[in-house]
This record gives structure tokens, C-alpha cells and sequence, in this order.
């Protein structure tokens, strides 16, 4: 996730950087883009904190343990539709309206 974390940094770097010398990307769009940013850090955070004794031990303080288990308990139904239509909500639809409106922008430019 680590790793995952730095690509991804590296991509909307190198996306906002792309974008701005072709058009103008305005205070709104690079805040939606910070937002979208921190995503993967929150998700990278939250599962360090759930299992701090394996991200320890990545770095040598503790034994790692690896192994694939099934949860005791698993998430109720219910949980994990409402957690998939609210990411589909948040995060996708807003990479589809983005899509759309750089297509959209590079039809307009063809035109000229």
C-alpha cells in the first residue's frame, strides 16, 4: 500500500502538472484533486492502525505474521452495500466527471 501510496502521489503530480500546461485548472478543481489525494492516505492510515504489530514488523520490531484468515465475524451485508454505493458515489463518479469534461475539452480544441 505503501508503495501504491508513492505511485499514486506520483501520477496526480504528474496529472495536475499535464493538465495545467494545456488549460487552466482552477482553485476548485486542485482542492477536488487534493481531497482525492488524501483518499488513499486515509485508507493507508487506517489499516496501519488496525494492525500496528504487522507494520511494525515490517521494520524489524516484532514477528511478521502473513497469513491469510477469515474474519471472526464478518461485515454484515448490509454495511458493505452502503460502503460500495457510497465510494461509487464519492470517488467514481467524480473520476467519470473528470473524464468527461478533459474528453469533452479535447473535442472543443479538434474543433479550432
Amino acid at each position: 500500500m505503501m508503495v501504491f501510496l508513492v505511485l499514486h502521489e506520483a501520477t496526480a503530480i504528474w496529472d495536475v502538472s499535464y493538465a495545467s500546461t494545456r488549460r487552466e485548472v482552477s482553485p476548485t478543481e486542485q482542492h477536488v484533486h487534493s481531497v482525492l489525494e488524501m483518499l488513499p492516505l486515509t485508507g493507508l492510515l487506517l489499516v496501519i492502525a488496525l494492525h500496528w504489530p504487522a507494520f511494525a514488523a515490517l521494520f524489524g520490531y516484532g514477528t511478521p505474521d502473513f497469513s491469510f484468515r477469515l474474519k471472526q465475524s464478518p461485515l454484515p451485508l448490509t454495511y458493505i452495500v452502503t460502503m460500495l454505493a457510497l465510494t461509487a458515489l464519492f470517488e467514481v463518479l467524480r473520476y467519470l466527471e473528470e473524464l468527461i469534461r478533459g474528453l469533452r475539452y479535447r473535442g472543443l480544441r479538434r474543433k479550432e
